[in-house]
């Protein structure tokens, strides 16, 4: 096992001394307490983000503000060839899309996103990160990121990939722009399933990935999100894409790849709360569906909660962050629905950040390199590993043993656990609100065993989905319809 790097620093001042070492970090500070008042819950911004704070706190995200993100503002869609070189996946970049608007090539001529040209990614440049917790002040945690390795900087766990047996920086990453779609053996990408009808869609066939001869996971926009497959069955169907048996090229969504898009928007929003960073609500994003309307708009399928919404409608906003309404995506109306008696229209938001659509919300992703070993319903050991991956602890290092006591929540994330930080955004107790702490809930098991796990929410969890919502309920062999997976690189 080669062991993630991890590396928690004492702040050397409040003022963030860090900043003033390198004009290049900056960060944000939140402040854990509750309830919430004076400096509880209070975000601050760090470094050369600096300026943009007032006696309350972090100001709102601003184009002003946006011009300074050395890191964020370098992520770009493009589309990418299936034949990549692990250590330079940037050369296998078939052509970068516009940066307002991903219908077009960045030269302005029409771009293919349907998957003639290759898989439709975002493109993460490569940083450097540290978490700054002091054991005296333990309600105060830092994130701070760099695209230079300054001191105390590590390089973030996203960037490391094992590769012919070493643990290997890339310069890039790339996670898929759409929910993953089934690519068949015959190179057709499909629908998930076929149905009659428009707003009662009554289904015909339905491509359960699990069913399927040699599937390959792919990001294209115009077909509905697949679903039903274990977290291996995935992982297999991201592989194939050029038949690595490593993660070392095509892979399923990762958790350091998940912990770097999280700290980018932390860092970016200086808020917890993605439905409202990108939504402008605290329950926007593809997430108010009630589940009897669900239930009701697809019917005859494996499963009361099919996916319903094809990918694509955030193009508009190019490399840009926000949310397009699904009334533009389907005019005047919305989307479609049966609520059980009428038909109706679905008037929710698609979310995009920088590029990638829905990063929370319609259903629930699966993640690699986590695992969750529940005791029991409130105690759990926590492990993570580099590639390859699987479900077996084989290849895994514990981060956190289950000891005696509860160690695992159950709700609206309060606090994290701050040693750890390094490691990512780990629940450690819950108690809060969709407006308080991490502002998402953690699901744990309802019984002892292995777990894998999921992130997101999905299309009826209203304020519960965003991109720090966890489930760690399923073991290695669920399959479930309303849980897809996200192709990256």
């Amino acid at each position: 096992m080669m062991r993630l790097s991890h590396r928690l620093m004492l702040p050397q001042n409040k003022a963030g001394i860090i900043g003033r070492l390198d004009e290049s970090a900056y960060g944000v500070r939140f402040n854990f307490s509750l309830p919430v008042g004076g400096a509880a819950g209070r975000y601050e911004r760090l470094g050369r983000l600096a300026e943009f704070n007032d006696e309350n706190g972090a100001l709102p995200w601003s184009e002003q503000l946006a011009r300074k993100l050395l890191t964020q503002r370098k992520m770009q869609c493009c589309v990418v060839d299936d034949d990549v070189d692990a250590r330079a996946p940037q050369d296998s970049v078939a052509y970068y899309l516009h940066p307002q608007n991903s219908n077009l090539r960045a030269d302005g001529s029409p771009a293919d996103i349907t998957g003639k040209d290759g898989q439709v990614m975002v493109e993460i440049p490569k940083f450097y990160y540290q978490a700054v917790y002091d054991p005296n002040s333990p309600d105060n945690l830092e994130w701070w990121i760099s695209p230079h390795a300054l001191p105390g900087f590590d390089v973030h766990p996203a960037f490391l990939k094992v590769i012919g047996g070493k643990l290997t920086e890339v310069p890039f990453r790339y996670k898929a722009k759409y929910l993953g779609v089934l690519q068949n053996e015959d190179d057709e990408y499909q629908d998930y399933y076929e149905y009659t009808g428009e707003h009662q869609r009554v289904v015909t066939l339905e491509r359960q990935l699990y069913l399927q001869s040699k599937p390959r996971l792919a990001s294209v926009a115009g077909k509905l999100p697949v679903g039903r497959g274990t977290r291996a069955e995935f992982r297999a169907a991201a592989r194939r894409r050029d038949n690595n048996s490593d993660d070392s090229t095509w892979r399923l969504l990762d958790n350091p790849l998940l912990e770097a898009q999280r700290l980018l928007m932390l860092t970016e929003f200086a808020t917890f709360n993605s439905q409202l960073a990108l939504t402008g609500c605290p329950t926007g994003g593809l997430v108010n569906l009630p589940s009897a309307t669900w239930e009701a708009s697809a019917v005859e399928g494996s499963s009361i909660y099919l996916p319903i919404v094809p990918n694509g409608g955030t193009e508009t906003l190019g490399n840009a962050s926000g949310c397009v309404s699904l009334v533009d995506v389907y005019p005047d109306r919305g989307l479609p629905v049966f609520d059980g008696e009428k038909n109706v229209f679905w008037e929710d938001v698609i979310p995009s950040y920088r590029g990638i659509e829905n990063p929370y919300g319609h259903i629930w992703q699966w993640v690699e390199g986590m695992l969750y070993d529940f005791h029991a319903t409130d105690r759990a050991d926590v492990y993570v590993c580099q590639n390859p991956f699987s479900d077996t602890l084989a290849n895994y290092e514990r981060i956190i043993e289950a000891g005696e006591k509860p160690n695992m929540p159950s709700g609206y994330i309060t606090r994290i656990y701050e040693e750890l930080a390094d490691y990512g955004f780990i629940p450690r107790v819950a108690g809060g609100s969709s407006i308080t702490g991490l502002t998402d809930r953690f699901y744990p098991s309802s019984s002892s065993g292995l777990r894998v796990v999921a992130v997101g929410g999905a299309a009826i969890y209203v304020g519960i989905a965003g991109v720090f919502c966890v489930i760690a309920g399923y073991g290695s062999g669920n399959r479930i319809a309303y849980i897809g997976g996200r192709l990256c690189l």
